[in-house]
């Protein structure tokens, strides 16, 4: 136990991005997965040091690499002695790579070992080739060899935990296309080393679309992965490239801490206390500002807040819904009204929904308030929505463009067929859509006879 302990303690440490969601995995499968991150960080952390020079490094891994693949009884007592000269420059999670080695379930430590073993011997490789890549095949070579993989090691794991089968070809992709993406970002570290990852003749255009070839199959290899915690787990990071690739084409040098948080769905449980959150705005049972709380803590605390909600129609009376993205730290993939938010302090409804409608949905429509409603309800992992929540309605006939982050999936639907629909198969929509639903359409009633008709339709089904 205390060697579990211990580990975690260190992935906080190495990882303030991954920690969460891994920390968020059933027991059985986080070992797993803690296990192999702590360990490839161990020998990449050898790969990219500053100050250990080539023919050390290539010795280093080579020697690591040897050293797991002859021993016998996953646990190894040789690591000291091989570290042990470089033990005031190597850091702690790679001192420790014994330990990581004994934390593999035993049932698949030979795959976690033989994984940290040949990407070993690779990174070893690149060291002394000094990572010159001259053509695409060389790119998907090295991908491959540093990140690729890893998708392969993932697959294997899903299996064994749970029977999840995948695609392995997508696997490798989606590595790939998370490799490309830090490739990206550190270009200009890469270069100042002397480290040129792109192809001869390419130029960041080239890059980009590989990243991007390489990231819609990645998307296609989460499409292939039932609903529940691996596909929730995957989804971060996928999500953390796709935006951390269009940051970076709207010159952006990387995300803001709250942005990589609210990406994955958790609470900063590693940042500074006074560092800057999300707060929304607490109200009594009039809507009158009393107080300001984190965004996240209200939601635990269950305090009342003021909220909104979106409701936005085209011509043809079709309400627009959107499947909330399983990144979110409540109500993970389900469907929903057009669009939902918080007011920030000094901000009024009007002005967030709108801000939220972009951000969202990637499109601007005119506003109008119906009504507002009060609802306390308990979610999942301790979240509970009391919000004095505010209704508006839009209109808007083109094609979102949603953002990957908040947004799941989108669709268009006949009012009378979503009634029936909600009526059938309610644990497909958010606590509030349901709640809010028929008061909607009653309250946008003059909008257009289609209301009219979805009103009578709801009554029916009462």
């Amino acid at each position: 136990m205390y060697l579990k302990q211990n580990a975690s303690e260190i992935l906080k440490q190495t990882s303030r991005t991954f920690y969460p969601s891994i920390m968020q995995l059933p027991q059985r499968i986080r070992e797993a997965v803690m296990s192999a991150y702590l360990l490839l960080r161990a020998i990449d952390e050898i790969e990219d040091h500053p100050h250990l020079d080539k023919p050390t490094k290539i010795r280093l891994l080579s020697s690591i690499s040897v050293e797991i693949k002859q021993q016998t009884d996953l646990v190894s007592t040789r690591f000291s002695s091989i570290f042990r000269p470089y033990r005031d420059q190597i850091p702690e999670v790679t001192s420790r790579i014994d330990e990581w080695l004994a934390l593999s379930p035993h049932a698949v430590a030979p795959a976690i070992h033989r994984t940290t073993s040949v990407m070993a011997q690779h990174m070893a490789y690149w060291v002394n080739k000094e990572w010159r890549i001259r053509t695409k095949n060389d790119l998907d070579r090295y991908t491959f060899n540093v990140a690729g993989a890893v998708g392969i090691l993932l697959s294997e794991l899903w299996v064994w935990y749970d029977g999840t089968m995948s695609q392995k070809r997508d696997a490798i992709s989606c590595g790939r296309g998370l490799q490309a993406v830090n490739i990206l970002r550190n270009r200009s570290e890469d270069l100042a080393r002397g480290v040129d990852f792109f192809p001869e003749g390419w130029k960041e255009p080239d890059f980009v679309q590989y990243a991007r070839t390489n990231l819609f199959r990645g998307d296609r290899y989460l499409r292939s992965l039932p609903p529940g915690p691996v596909r929730e787990f995957c989804r971060g990071p996928q999500a953390l490239a796709h935006a951390t690739l269009e940051a970076l084409q709207r010159g952006e040098s990387k995300l803001s801490r709250s942005v990589v948080l609210e990406i994955l769905g958790v609470q900063d449980c590693i940042a500074a206390p006074n560092q800057a959150e999300e707060r929304v705005v607490l109200v009594n049972e009039d809507d009158e500002a009393i107080g300001i709380e984190e965004k996240i803590k209200a939601h635990r605390l269950g305090v009342l807040h003021r909220a909104f909600s979106i409701f936005v129609l085209n011509t043809s009376g079709q309400l627009l819904l959107q499947k909330r993205a399983t990144t979110k730290y409540h109500s993970r993939g389900l469907w929903s009204n057009t669009c939902c938010g918080h007011p920030r302090p000094g901000e009024t409804v009007e002005t967030a929904a709108r801000r939220r409608l972009n951000e969202e949905m990637g499109f601007d429509s005119e506003l109008r308030k119906l009504f507002h409603f009060v609802y306390d309800a308990k979610l999942e992992d301790g979240i509970t929505e009391n919000e004095y929540d505010h209704v508006l309605v839009g209109h808007f006939d083109g094609v979102p463009k949603a953002n990957s982050i908040e947004v799941a999936d989108w669709k268009w639907m006949d009012l009378a067929t979503l009634t029936i629909d909600l009526a059938g198969h309610p644990e497909k929509y958010t606590y509030w859509f349901r709640f809010s639903f028929e008061r909607f359409c009653q309250a946008a009633k003059p909008l257009g006879s289609s209301l009219s008709r979805v009103t009578a339709a709801s009554s029916a089904n009462a």
